[in-house]
């Protein structure tokens, strides 16, 4: 049976480190999203690669343990996850009808298509349930939506993977590889090549940390890592012509997103190899990635429906440029952030409650003979 040999610990600088990583990629899809040109769309790699890690060390744990429960892990997967989705297509709805009300119809319309379009109560439905993508729109045109409903699926499709590898029994195999078919062939082939860069974070737990004691080549190796991973991501965005229309979609860019995928699991891997026993719990740095980290789900989400209405603005009668455009676009980007901070502050930051609480409930309404932990 298959166990965790190195997950990363709450108060170690591995996980300082990573809560910076965290926002940092959600920063830079914004940014990307308000017109700085910066890889965006390579951002999203770096979130699969900590997804994949993270969540693969829970259910690793679990079935080791042979403490694994559907019910619970899916439960936890998607508090997580709805807390700020649902709020978020709600706001979504909200900041569209704002548009529609100062700019007109005409700002609705962006690359040939009507945000109104896409803002009836069977979308919003299938954005809740993660089908954007596979069978409906992103819910208002919101484009980071694209990526939420891989990374749900990539939930799904881990736990089925191991249980059909480690499952004792034959007809347990069978059962969850036909489960494992059916979700490949319905989410299609794009999501499920995606898949691989997912994992790329999954194996970490699973393999040995370095064992290296000299703190200049820890320092030299976590350097050349760090370099590895962003010239990655500049190469791809910068030299490869990520933005061609010709290049989007084929086998090439998928080639490019794998390598940024493979050099960020390879920091990741260094990181909790080598800075995942020091404590990194005392001090302002690490105070901040985990308040930066606590909202940076929440900008990624919210951020676009604003980046929509400033452009809105900026073509309408009240447009601005030169030196105003100077001037109002870093406080646009200030606003937009302290408006994620809020929102998270009301969503995300109570994730833990809310799961506590929906547990709590499901504890009294479950017969007594069914056990169910938080």
């Amino acid at each position: 049976m298959l166990s965790v040999i190195s997950s990363v610990q709450n108060e170690s600088k591995a996980s300082v480190i990573l809560d910076y990583l965290r926002f940092f990629s959600a920063l830079v899809v914004f940014w990307y999203h308000f017109g700085i040109q910066l890889p965006g769309y390579q951002a999203v790699m770096i979130f699969f690669v900590l997804s994949g890690y993270f969540i693969s060390s829970t259910v690793l744990k679990s079935i080791s343990r042979n403490k694994w429960s559907w019910g619970q892990y899916l439960l936890k997967r998607l508090t997580r996850l709805w807390v700020v989705l649902i709020p978020c297509l709600v706001l979504t709805f909200f900041w569209a009808k704002i548009q529609l009300g100062a700019f007109g119809e005409s700002s609705l319309i962006f690359v040939n298509r009507n945000i109104n379009d896409f803002l009836d109560f069977k979308t919003f439905l299938g954005n809740v349930f993660f089908l954007q993508g596979i069978e409906f729109e992103t819910y208002g045109l919101n484009g980071p939506l694209w990526s939420l409903n891989y990374e749900f699926w990539y939930y799904v499709l881990f736990p089925c993977l191991l249980l059909m590898i480690y499952s004792n029994r034959t007809i347990t195999k069978i059962i969850y590889f036909m489960i494992f078919l059916a979700i490949s062939f319905f989410i299609g082939q794009r999501i499920m090549l995606y898949f691989l860069i997912w994992l790329l974070g999954a194996v970490i737990p699973l393999i040995k940390p370095l064992a290296i004691e000299s703190k200049k080549s820890k320092i030299l190796i976590f350097s050349f890592t760090i370099i590895l991973a962003f010239t990655s991501l500049y190469l791809v965005y910068y030299l490869l012509g990520i933005n061609n229309p010709t290049f989007q979609g084929t086998g090439k860019q998928f080639v490019a997103d794998l390598s940024v995928g493979a050099s960020f699991a390879l920091l990741l891997f260094v990181v909790v190899s080598f800075f995942n026993n020091n404590d990194g719990s005392k001090n302002k740095i690490s105070s901040l990635g985990k308040e930066l980290a606590g909202f940076s789900y929440t900008l990624y989400l919210t951020h676009y429906p604003l980046v929509y209405f400033y452009s809105a603005w900026r073509t309408s009668i009240w447009s601005f440029e030169g030196i105003a455009l100077t001037l109002i676009k870093p406080l646009i980007v200030i606003a937009i952030l302290l408006y994620a901070w809020l929102i998270g502050s009301l969503t995300e930051k109570h994730t833990e409650k809310i799961r506590h609480n929906i547990f709590v409930l499901l504890k009294k309404r479950m017969p007594k003979n069914i056990k169910i932990s938080n």
